[in-house]
């Protein structure tokens, strides 16, 4: 029952954001009544979750009064101010506590399968949108409309979305996915082997995100994908691990005109830089740190940067792409993020940093997603509801672990590893983190 509400939820998030009931989101009637029976069913794992998670829940809290502060001295009118908070901050809370009983209950591995069968069925629909199968739009469109830029005429033009709200939405998920796939089997391996080994399933799951990022036309997963990899071999310096590697270049490298030349005589957008949406990136760079340059206390929960290009604009439009800053988002979560809370913002910098240096190894697994919304407008307390899920799932595992590895067991070979340094204890405290 536990893991079918957990993937339930997750499916909710995932391909029916916008279903609503008296008003409301439906996700969010559901997220609400589960923990509520929770509360009553198994109190005694809401008090686990709740202090595994207290880290989180207190970031939310924080980031919460904050974002009152700094929307009151902006003058945001109190309906936007209770809307956020709700669709926010409360939400926030609610999904790390759902989430994280319901993987107590079931435990992180078959809450990582769940992620996994989710949003593995939205890209494999993205792929079958990829190759113009009427059906696969289909579907899509049973579920809720779509984005308004895949409203295109011609099917050509329109980017895949899967079962998603939209192809950046999927490319999240897609990194998140990989994440909770790969740190999973990093807890349950290092629970069997006692020390952290090298995995040829990581590669594997990163040649998976690669393919669903290209079906999607998605840029930063590739290059969040590029940046892990490299990572993972300097922290593992294993022969088959560097021959594999070789190895997939050289026959990426061979094949990869071949297949340009069977998928279309363009050169897809995966592979372009010289397009809008890319030029664009450093005109909303530039753009946003002038936002924050101008207002360092931060603009409050209606901050949106379509409202504000007016008086910069003669500094932006002979910028290529500069259009976009009349329409859209900043496209960058840092800058979202402390434009909205403003320098306010840099008080939670501890904690965030105390919470990733605990979480230790497991964080790298986070790389392609922390490139990708470097580039779009989701991210933690921002936008993503997914990753809670995926947090949750993790945390079960590495919890799991950690005191398998704390019981007394003969031999030094059951001594907890840190991949950053520090000793085991350091570890063991940090599964509270995640």
């Amino acid at each position: 029952m536990a893991l079918g509400a957990f993937a339930l939820l997750l499916f909710f998030y995932v391909a029916l954001p916008s279903l609503k009931f008296l008003g409301l989101p439906l996700r969010g009637w559901l997220s609400l009544g589960t923990l509520s029976f929770l509360i009553l069913a198994r109190p005694a794992v809401v008090a686990t979750a709740l202090s595994r998670h207290f880290p989180l829940i207190g970031l939310a809290a924080g980031l919460a009064l904050l974002g009152i502060f700094v929307s009151v001295a902006n003058g945001n009118s109190i309906d936007v101010i209770v809307q956020t908070l709700l669709e926010v901050h409360f939400q926030i809370v609610v999904l790390i506590l759902v989430t994280a009983i319901l993987a107590e209950i079931c435990g992180g591995r078959l809450c990582m399968w769940a992620i996994i069968a989710v949003i593995g069925g939205s890209a494999f629909i993205a792929v079958l949108q990829m190759l113009d199968v009427d059906l696969a739009w289909d579907v899509r469109r049973s579920l809720g409309p779509l984005s308004k830029e895949e409203l295109q005429p011609s099917v050509v033009d329109r980017r895949p979305t899967g079962l998603s709200y939209s192809p950046i939405q999927l490319s999240t998920q897609l990194c998140l996915a990989f994440a909770a796939f790969t740190a999973v089997r990093y807890a349950e391996r290092l629970r069997e082997f006692g020390r952290r080994q090298a995995d040829p399933a990581v590669i594997l799951a990163l040649i998976i995100l690669f393919a669903g990022s290209i079906a999607v036309a998605t840029r930063s997963p590739i290059l969040g994908g590029a940046v892990f990899l490299l990572t993972y071999g300097m922290l593992h310096r294993q022969i088959w691990l560097a021959l594999m590697i070789a190895a997939g270049a050289a026959v990426l490298y061979l094949a990869w005109p071949l297949l340009l030349g069977f998928i279309e005589n363009e050169a897809p957008r995966v592979l372009r830089t010289d397009d809008k949406s890319a030029a664009a990136r450093s005109v909303f760079a530039y753009y946003g740190i002038r936002l924050f340059i101008d207002n360092p206390v931060g603009y409050g929960f209606a901050f949106h940067p379509a409202e504000l290009w007016a008086p910069y604009w003669p500094e932006l439009y002979m910028m290529r792409g500069s259009r976009g800053t009349q329409e859209n988002m900043l496209h960058n979560y840092v800058l979202s993020m402390i434009n909205i809370y403003g320098i306010g913002i840099l008080l939670f910098a501890p904690l965030a940093i105390r919470l990733l240096r605990r979480a230790a190894f497991y964080s790298i697994f986070f790389i392609p997603y922390g490139v990708h919304i470097l580039f779009h407008n989701s991210g933690p307390y921002y936008s993503d509801t997914i990753i809670w899920f995926v947090i949750a799932a993790i945390g079960t595992a590495a919890a799991k672990t950690i005191h398998s590895q704390a019981s007394p067991m003969p031999g030094p070979a059951f001594a907890m590893p840190d991949a950053l340094g520090a000793g085991s204890k350091n570890q063991i405290r940090g599964v509270h983190s995640l």
